[in-house]
């Protein structure tokens, strides 16, 4: 049997394993469009790499998790909100969940649960079928053990920010630069290892900002600013400036496949030399949360921290 067969049969039980719980509330997420080439890989133990390299290839399947059923994987943060305090409505028969990611108990954890042992009457551990991008088969034992461990330190968002019993903190999922006034030929990042900075050149382009959250549309965010340094510790003395919002345009999410930026930032940038780095952050609100939300912040991961970055070039 080929790899292909296998990888179809596979595909084909997971869609018909899957029941459908109720209307996907992340219908707008990012679509299923191929990563971009210039997608960094992004670490395991933060959640967007978790996203973009165990859910999204080996879950997000045409007809299940896609979503035509929660949890829905298409997206980080459609994935996060679906799972982290969501309650469950499958069970085992002894009804041992009431969340499918407990945060700081992996054991407890519904989605732990289906990913190490059969729940009866249910399809089986999970996966069941995965994308041809997918790597499962070779590093489930790593995969399984990244999302223990994510759960384990507190399920954080990919931001570093702690969850919360309700409402969660809106997420930006993707940035991009123009050159002003354009919405094609956006600048591509540096080659090498890791995340590196957006290239940019010493002049004025505009930065797009794709956010999302789990009830308020990117459109209706409040405060809505955004910061720029040369320095992360600069960033307190720094004063904010206003996004335009706009578009919406298409463009690749951190983590693979398309989604919606809805956020303009002009920046004049004439007055750097070459090589130098500039960090980005932003600050929106869904209006549950008493402060705006800082996207990257001090507590962000350096590898996420880096894909807020440009670096400008001759």
């Amino acid at each position: 049997m080929t790899k292909g067969t296998i990888v179809l049969l596979g595909t084909l039980l997971f869609v018909v394993a899957c029941q459908k719980e109720h209307e996907n509330p992340f219908a707008q997420a990012e679509g299923a469009l191929p990563n971009s080439a210039n997608t960094p890989l992004l670490p395991l133990d933060n959640f967007a790499g978790i996203h973009q390299r165990i859910l999204r290839p080996s879950c997000a399947l045409s007809g299940c998790h896609d979503g035509h059923f929660e949890p829905d994987f298409r997206s980080v943060a459609g994935s996060y909100n679906s799972l982290v305090f969501h309650p469950v409505v499958g069970n085992d028969p002894n009804g041992s969940f009431t969340h499918r990611v407990q945060p700081g108990n992996a054991d407890a954890s519904y989605l732990h649960e289906r990913l190490t042992a059969f729940v009866p009457n249910t399809s089986g551990m999970m996966p069941l079928g995965f994308g041809e991008d997918s790597d499962w088969p070779a590093n489930s034992a790593q995969y399984i053990n990244a999302i223990r461990a994510w759960i384990q330190a507190g399920a954080l968002d990919m931001f570093g920010q702690a969850p919360t019993i309700g409402d969660q903190q809106p997420q930006c999922v993707g940035l991009s630069a123009f050159p002003q006034g354009a919405t094609a030929g956006a600048y591509a990042r540096l080659e090498g290892a890791g995340v590196q900075p957006i290239a940019v050149p010493a002049t004025t382009i505009d930065l797009w900002f794709a956010f999302t959250d789990d009830n308020t549309a990117p459109q209706q965010l409040a405060h809505n600013m955004w910061k720029i340094a040369t320095a992360p510790q600069l960033f307190p003395a720094v004063p904010e400036s206003p996004f335009n919002i706009t578009g919406p345009i298409a463009g690749p999410a951190f983590t693979g496949g398309a989604t919606s930026f809805t956020h303009r930032a002009t920046l004049d940038l004439s007055g750097h030399e070459p090589g130098t780095t500039l960090y980005v952050r932003a600050y929106v609100g869904d209006g549950a949360h008493p402060v705006p939300v800082e996207i990257p912040n001090d507590n962000t991961a350096p590898a996420l921290r880096d894909l807020f970055t440009l670096r400008i070039v001759p």
